[in-house]
């Protein structure tokens, strides 16, 4: 039963390591063509909109998806705004690879993605941290 865990955290390494690797031209050019092809309302952040693809997890046949999530998570906002972007990414990823894998970026957004944590995928990260949206905004 002890080799479970050492398992799972070299699975979580592979997925980590594997996650965008290679291909962020690609990424950067999706995340352009997808920033100019929206409307998007003032305020916008004070840092410029970049993508990861998938954050740390593969970007597979869903990296529109994520790009898509991104650009969401990039602006922030209210909290409110936050669970439908991840409800879309939910919807998307389910399309394009089934539901399962949808509820599993669904989760790993949810709990990877909170305002509160340092990373640089976090609700709102194109503000300043802490902040995860335009001054007022509720987190």
């Amino acid at each position: 039963m002890r080799m479970i865990h050492p398992l799972i955290l070299i699975f979580a390494a592979l997925l980590t390591l594997t996650g965008c690797a290679g291909n962020q031209k690609e990424i950067d050019a999706l995340a352009d063509e997808i920033y100019q092809s929206h409307r998007l309302k003032p305020p916008l952040p004070p840092k410029p909109f970049v993508s990861d693809g998938c954050s740390l997890w593969p970007d597979s046949g869903w990296l529109e998806c994520c790009v898509e999530h991104d650009l969401v998570y990039w602006k922030g906002g209210a909290g409110q705004d936050r669970l439908e972007a991840d409800r879309m990414l939910k919807t998307c990823v389910s399309k394009k690879a089934g539901p399962f894998w949808g509820t599993v970026m669904y989760h790993g957004a949810r709990v990877g993605g909170a305002w509160w944590l340092p990373t640089p995928f976090r609700w709102g990260f194109g503000w300043e941290y802490p902040r995860s949206g335009p001054p007022g905004s509720r987190d």
